[in-house]
């Protein structure tokens, strides 16, 4: 229980940042894993030991694969082949030291185990564009530190990953509530019921000069009127033209947040950690 609370601490305070700036420093994952390896310190010293996921032989042909399947992405993928080979020294270094560590004591064997074999899973969820890499970086950091119980997955993280999925479609709600206790209404703004209702889920009315590039604009010109979009999707916008062009017709704006996905990561951590997989207990349930 011990070792939640600067998780919680550091979980909390990056999804503050991720919300206001929509990026997170690496030093908090840094410190996080540093605490992994402490806590690995304390129960080796302790003897306490933590079953291994699987033969150091067998994962290492895992890793051995996905190089294979890495390698040929960078050379399918040539458009972005620059961009992407500077990350390649990391990976392979972060790798590579995640082999040699297979070999060390327990735990500290497992808990590279559950970081490279993360880092793998994360990789593809990232490339498919499931994840974005900050997000991904707090699942290995977090996969430092808790491993699989028999309430969740052998490896905590993707349990982690699950509820984060199922728990997302509560945020709707949230924010529809929000509306609800504010009042919100829409000033000046057109729009057909069904649009206003999907705002009241997906967005809240915001001064038009709060107006950053970490929100995107539910509101457009068109004909000489405000009207209302469909909130679905990001929305490419120059902030100070759409300021200027939109501030003479009205002080307020409805906005959707893009809300990060750090939030849900934190809830489904809190509830693996209490409750267990969401999706594994569903399925159980079901079949």
């Amino acid at each position: 229980m011990i070792r939640v609370i600067p998780v919680l601490i550091l979980l909390f305070y990056a999804c503050i940042e991720d919300i206001k700036k929509r990026e997170i420093e690496d030093w908090v994952w840094i410190v996080m894993i540093a605490i992994g390896l402490l806590f690995g310190v304390y129960d080796y010293s302790q003897n306490i030991t933590y079953r291994p996921l699987a033969e150091n032989i067998t994962l290492i042909k895992i890793i051995a694969l996905f190089i294979i399947v890495y390698i040929a992405i960078l050379i399918l993928e040539r458009s972005s082949f620059q961009e992407n080979i500077k990350e390649t020294p990391y990976i392979f270094a972060f790798l590579g030291i995640s082999i040699i560590m297979f070999f060390a004591p327990n735990p500290f064997n497992v808990i590279f185990q559950n970081m490279s074999v993360t880092f793998i899973f994360i990789f593809f969820i990232t490339f498919f564009g499931l994840m974005g890499g900050g997000d991904g970086k707090a699942l290995i950091a977090l996969s430092s530190l808790f491993f699989g119980t028999e309430k969740t997955l052998p490896i905590f993280s993707i349990s982690i990953f699950d509820n984060s999925l199922i728990l997302v479609i509560f945020l709707p709600l949230a924010i529809f509530f929000y509306n609800v206790l504010k009042k919100s209404k829409f000033e000046d703004i057109e729009g057909q019921k069904l649009a206003k209702i999907r705002a009241y889920f997906t967005g809240y009315p915001i001064c038009i000069a709060h107006l950053s590039d970490k929100t995107f604009p539910l509101v457009f010109r068109e004909d000489g009127k405000l009207k209302l979009r469909s909130a679905l999707g990001t929305i490419e916008y120059d902030v100070d033209k759409y300021t200027e062009e939109i501030s003479p017709y009205t002080e307020r704006i409805w906005i959707t947040p893009g809300l990060p996905f750090l939030i849900p990561i934190t809830l489904g951590f809190i509830t693996a950690y209490f409750y267990g997989d969401l999706l594994f207990k569903l399925l159980f349930y079901l079949f």
